[in-house]
C-alpha cells in the first residue's frame, strides 16, 4: 500500500535518484507528523524542464523548498532552479498569490535552498538544516507547495500572516492534498473504472471537482457526465462548479448538456438530460423503467446493461467519454457497470463505505484503488469515539464488527493482548490539522448527564471563555430526534441563548444553512455535509437503536475541535465515558473482540435492518396494522398522530406495536 505522506512524482526512477528516493521513503515511516512530495515539476503538467531527470525538488510543510543536483552540471542545474522558480511566479501570479507572498525576488533567499546529493549525509539532517523559524516563511513555502501540487486555496480569505488563535488557524487554514489526494488527481490509472474510498472528512468531493477541472481543460470535445443519488448534491454541484472553475482559473466556458451533465444518476423519462440513467436510455433508445419500491435499482439497470450489450459492437457509440460518481455507496455494482459500458475512457467515484457505519456488510465486488482515511475535519479521539459508540464497542453485546483489513481501511492500527485473547485495541495516528504542534484540547468529547437550559447556556460561556474570538455560527446546537417535544426544547432555548450569551439564532430545519454570526440549531436531517468548531448533541438518551447510533456517530463527527453530549437519561453511559476515558489517556479504543458466534449474529441483525430501511414508514405501520387486525382508516391515522409524540425510534417494531397494543381501548 502506498504511503499517504509520501508523493514521488519523477520520470523515472534510476541510479541517479534511487538511493535518495530510499531514503526519503525511511525517512517518512519513522517520521509520521511529517508529508514529502517529491517531483521534478509543477504537477500541472504545463511545464518541462531539459534538467529534469538531473534534479530531485523535495517539498514539505515548515521546511525549505529543497533542489538537489544529482549530477555535477551545477550551471546546468542552477539554470534549471532558476526557470522552476520563474514558473513559481508564474503560477503565483496566475491564481492571484502574487499580491500576498510576493514576487520571487522575495522570497527566493528564505524559502529556497540548492544542494548537490554528494553532499547530503542524512535525509534527517537535510530536513533538519532547513527547517523553517519565522511563521510567515512557513507559510509562504506552504502556499508555494500547494501551488505546485495543485491543491489552490483562496489566498485572500487565508492570508500570508500567521493566525495567532486556534479558531484563527481553523479559519485560514491552508489547505494540501495529501499523498493519495495528490495521486487521485495526476495518477495515470490503467483501469476504465478507478474508485476511490474515504471517511467522511477525508475531502472526496473536493478532488472530484479537481479531477472533473483536469479532465475538462485536457481536450475540447470530451464528454463528461456528473453524477450522485441525491437531487439536492446534484444541484449543489451544479452551482457550485462555475465558481470553482473560475476560481481554478478554467478559461474554456462551461458547455451544459453538451460537453457537461452535472444531475441525479436517475432522471424523469420525459427529459433525457435530466438524470444519467434518462440519458443513456434516450442515447440507446432503450425502454425506461420507472422506480418503485418493488423493482429495484439493481434489476432496472441489469435490463438496461442487458439492452446495450444487444447493440452490435460495429454500431456502438460511447455515451460518454468520462463519468464522474460522488457517495458512490449509494449504488449497487450494476450500476457502475453500466457507467462502464458507456463510458469511452474512465470512470471516477468517490465514497464512504463508512459513512454509514451499519452498512459494512454489504458487500462489493470492485477494488478500492485509493483509501483516504486521514480526516482532516474531525479530532482524532472524536472520531474513535464516534465509532466506538455507534459500533456499541464499549458494550458487552456489540452492535457491529469489523475485521482486521475492514479497520486498517479506516485507518485503525490493530493490537491484541497476548494474556488476554479477546481484548483488542484500536488505535489512530495523530494528525495535525491545523499547523498545531500538541494537542489542542485535553479532551475532544465531552459527556453531560443534564439537557437543562442552564447547562446549555453554562456550556457556550465555557466555549466563549475558552475561544473569545469564537462567532456565533461557529458553534451548532444539534436535538437527536423527530418528537414535537424537540421542536418545543427548542423553541424554549432560543431565547435563552439570545438573553444569556447574547447570539441570534437560526433554526437549521427552516433556513437550512449556516447564517454568519448566527448559531445553528437543528435536527440532524440538515446537517450533512456541514462542519463547526463546536457541536453541542443533546438527545434523550444513547438508545439501543442503529438507526439512532448511525445518526449520534455522524452529529458528533461534525466538529473540528470539540463535541458535547448532553443527555437527559445516564442509565447506560458509564461503559460510554470510561471507554473515553481510555481513548483521552491512551489514544486508543480499548474493547473486547465478539466471538465467532456473536459476529454471525451481529451481521444477521444488521442485514435484518438493511431490510427494514428498504420498506416507508408507511408500509412498516400498514404491516403491524394488518397483523393486529387494524382495518379502519380513520383509526389508523389517529394512531399514526398519536406515534408522533413517541420518544422511541419509530421503525422499532417491538415497541411500535407495544405502544398500539397499549392503547387500542382509547383510540
Amino acid at each position: 500500500m502506498e504511503n499517504s505522506r509520501l508523493f514521488i512524482d519523477v520520470k523515472e526512477r534510476n541510479k541517479k535518484n534511487e538511493l535518495i528516493l530510499s531514503e526519503i521513503t525511511t525517512y517518512v515511516e519513522e517520521h509520521t507528523e511529517n508529508i514529502v512530495y517529491v517531483i521534478t515539476a509543477p504537477l500541472n503538467k504545463k511545464y518541462t524542464y531539459a534538467y529534469e531527470a538531473n534534479a530531485l525538488v523535495i517539498l514539505s510543510p515548515k521546511k525549505k523548498i529543497i533542489f538537489i543536483n544529482l549530477e555535477t552540471d551545477n550551471k546546468e542545474f542552477s539554470s534549471y532552479v532558476d526557470d522552476f522558480i520563474e514558473d513559481i511566479g508564474n503560477l503565483s501570479d496566475n491564481y492571484e498569490y502574487k499580491e500576498l507572498i510576493g514576487r520571487p525576488r522575495e522570497w527566493r533567499q528564505n524559502i529556497i535552498t540548492m544542494i548537490n546529493s554528494s553532499e547530503i549525509s542524512t535525509i534527517d539532517s537535510l530536513f533538519n538544516q532547513n527547517s523553517l523559524v519565522e511563521g510567515k516563511d512557513q507559510r509562504i513555502a506552504e502556499l508555494i507547495i500547494t501551488l505546485l501540487i495543485g491543491s489552490i486555496n483562496d489566498i485572500k480569505a487565508i492570508g500570508i500572516e500567521q493566525p495567532e488563535t486556534v479558531l484563527e488557524r481553523i479559519r485560514k487554514n491552508i489547505l494540501l492534498f495529501d499523498a493519495d489526494q495528490t495521486r487521485f488527481i495526476y495518477k495515470e490509472f490503467k483501469q476504465k473504472m478507478i474508485l476511490v474510498q474515504g471517511l467522511s472528512g477525508t475531502g472526496k468531493t473536493e478532488l472530484l471537482l479537481h479531477k472533473l477541472k483536469e479532465l475538462y481543460i485536457a481536450s475540447d470535445d470530451s464528454k463528461i457526465f456528473f453524477t450522485c443519488h441525491n437531487i439536492a448534491l446534484a444541484n449543489s454541484l451544479r452551482n457550485r462548479i462555475p465558481s470553482f472553475f473560475n476560481f481554478m482559473q478554467v478559461k474554456k466556458q462551461i458547455e451544459w448538456e453538451k460537453r457537461l451533465w452535472v444531475n441525479r444518476a436517475w432522471g424523469t423519462r420525459s427529459d433525457a438530460d435530466s438524470g444519467l440513467y434518462t440519458y443513456i436510455c434516450h442515447f440507446y433508445n432503450a425502454p425506461f423503467y420507472s422506480y418503485n419500491p418493488s423493482t429495484k435499482y439493481d434489476f432496472i439497470f441489469k435490463k438496461l446493461i442487458e439492452h446495450i450489450n444487444k447493440i452490435p459492437e460495429t454500431d456502438f457509440i460511447p455515451a460518454f467519454d468520462y463519468i464522474i460518481i460522488d457517495e458512490r455507496q449509494d449504488f449497487p455494482d450494476s450500476f457502475f457497470e453500466l457507467c462502464k459500458k458507456v463510458t469511452r475512457d474512465k470512470v471516477y467515484a468517490a465514497g464512504d463505505i463508512f459513512q454509514d457505519i451499519f452498512e459494512t456488510s454489504k458487500e462489493s465486488n470492485i477494488p478500492v484503488d485509493i483509501s483516504l482515511n486521514r480526516c482532516y475535519r474531525t479530532d482524532p479521539r472524536t472520531l474513535m469515539f464516534a465509532h466506538a459508540v455507534g459500533m456499541g464497542l464499549f458494550e458487552k453485546k456489540k452492535l457491529n464488527w469489523l475485521t482486521d483489513e475492514q479497520w486498517k481501511e479506516m485507518g485503525y492500527t490493530v493490537e491484541r493482548n497476548e494474556e488476554k485473547s479477546n481484548l483488542i485495541r484500536l488505535g489512530r495516528e495523530p494528525i495535525y490539522r491545523f499547523g498545531e504542534t500538541e494537542v489542542i484540547e485535553s479532551s475532544s468529547i465531552q459527556i453531560k448527564a443534564s439537557t437543562h437550559y442552564k447547562d446549555v447556556i453554562s456550556i457556550l460561556t465555557q466555549i466563549r471563555r475558552d475561544y473569545p474570538d469564537v462567532k456565533a455560527h461557529e458553534v451548532a446546537v444539534i436535538l437527536i430526534g423527530n418528537d414535537q417535544n424537540m421542536y418545543d426544547y427548542i423553541d424554549g432555548l432560543c431565547p435563552q441563548i439570545r438573553t444569556s450569551i447574547g447570539w441570534d439564532v437560526v433554526r437549521g430545519y427552516e433556513k437550512k444553512e449556516i447564517v454568519k454570526d448566527k448559531l445553528y440549531i437543528t435536527n440532524p436531517n440538515n446537517v450533512k455535509g456541514l462542519e463547526f468548531p463546536f457541536v453541542l448533541c443533546i438527545s434523550a438518551q444513547i438508545q439501543d437503536d442503529y438507526r439512532y447510533r448511525n445518526i449520534l456517530y455522524t452529529m458528533v463527527t461534525r466538529s473540528f475541535l470539540k463535541t458535547f453530549i448532553l443527555l437527559t437519561k445516564t442509565d447506560n453511559i458509564r461503559s460510554q465515558q470510561e471507554g473515553l476515558d481510555i481513548i483521552n489517556k491512551h489514544n486508543y479504543i480499548e474493547t473486547t473482540e465478539p466471538t465467532k458466534e456473536e459476529i454471525g449474529e451481529i451481521q444477521r441483525t444488521i442485514i435484518k435492518f438493511r431490510e427494514e430501511l428498504s420498506i416507508s414508514y408507511e408500509q412498516f405501520l400498514a404491516a403491524i396494522f394488518q397483523e393486529l387486525d387494524i382495518y379502519d382508516l380513520e383509526r389508523r391515522k389517529k394512531f399514526v398522530q398519536a406515534l408522533k409524540s413517541v420518544v422511541f425510534d419509530r421503525f422499532d417494531r417491538d415497541k411500535t406495536k407495544q405502544f398500539i397494543q397499549t392503547n387500542m381501548d382509547y383510540i
